[in-house]
């Protein structure tokens, strides 16, 4: 069997984890990179092999021998790139969020619909087996009726001009890290949120530094969580149940890129350590879409799923600016 060829568009700090995960996969092999600065793209293809390289996107997705395309530039590029590169006969992996928009990933999956080809967000998270025994266990009802979710996700941001931070280009914290804990809380509950509220500490230019949001489901499920550039490393899930608590910390970035994943159960007063086997998780999402490339497997994370990931995401971050008289988008 021919390996799948990637090749990578933007060579930023997330691109060398996708450099590793292809490796790691037997039906995978990394072909080339492109960055708009050619000798970025140049200095990065030598220092991790890659064997061409390009100083333009367009001229990485005419390349005949490239199969698959992650994406890695930043939120506000996504949805262009993607349909772009769908339009090129491409595959894509691209970065969360997918898109804005609920418009725009409506856009993608027309692409994909018209050429045959498979777009898929990179949440890398999803395809961990802590995240999916998690939701196993709570859907099995081991923990009783579910209660609530809660999750945090902070780091300190504090790279000058980061785009993380930059309003032109879909920054902000909710956009950032808040998606996975929203995410995870949607994966639990199977269903979509009726009712979102939300407060959020905007700086001068409308860029959420500190964002906390809640959820309500149809189920009766309630979900809430917090996320932040201006507060310490901070990663924990707890899923409460009438029974029993399941708590993972640290669950979104976990070894080789954080500490072992640590899930624990919470029983009348005693806690249970459930062993889960570390794995590279960007390496599982790379596996993952090689199977729905080249077996016809159903993706993990589906277009329908992100496009309701965007959708609770573009509510709470309405609801935000509502509360603190900010205009909506």
């Amino acid at each position: 069997m021919t390996p799948l060829r990637w090749g990578i568009l933007g060579p930023g700090r997330i691109a060398p984890r996708l450099v590793r995960a292809i490796a790691a996969c037997p039906r995978a092999t990394l072909a080339a990179v492109a960055s708009r600065d050619p000798d970025r793209a140049a200095a990065f293809a030598a220092a991790h092999a890659v064997p061409r390289s390009f100083g333009s996107y367009a001229a990485l997705l005419a390349a005949p021998d490239v199969d698959v395309v992650y994406i890695a530039l930043p939120n506000h590029l996504h949805a262009e790139w993607t349909i772009r590169a769908l339009e090129a006969g491409k595959h894509v992996l691209c970065e969360k969020p997918l898109a804005l928009t609920v418009a725009d990933v409506d856009a993608i999956a027309a692409a994909a619909d018209r050429t045959g080809r498979i777009a898929v967000e990179a949440f890398m998270y999803l395809h961990h087996p802590q995240i999916l025994h998690a939701v196993d266990l709570a859907r099995s009802g081991a923990l009783g009726r579910l209660e609530l979710i809660d999750g945090s996700f902070t780091f300190f941001l504090s790279h000058p001009g980061d785009p993380r931070a930059e309003p032109s280009m879909g920054g902000g914290s909710l956009w950032d890290v808040g998606c996975y804990p929203v995410s995870f809380a949607r994966r639990v509950a199977g269903e979509e949120p009726e009712r979102v509220t939300a407060l959020a500490r905007f700086d001068e230019r409308g860029v959420d530094w500190t964002f906390i949001g809640q959820m309500r489901f149809p189920s009766g499920l309630l979900a809430q969580f917090d996320s932040g550039f201006a507060a310490p490393d901070r990663q924990r899930l707890e899923i409460v149940g009438g029974d029993a608590t399941l708590v993972l910390d640290h669950p979104f970035l976990t070894a080789p890129d954080g500490p072992p994943p640590s899930l624990t159960l919470r029983r009348a007063g005693e806690a249970t350590r459930v062993e889960i086997p570390p794995v590279d998780q960007y390496a599982a999402e790379v596996d993952d879409l090689s199977a729905a490339i080249l077996d016809g497997a159903e993706p993990r994370v589906s277009i329908g799923f992100s496009r309701g990931s965007i959708a609770v995401l573009a509510d709470l971050d309405r609801a935000a600016r509502t509360s603190a008289g900010l205009a909506v988008g």
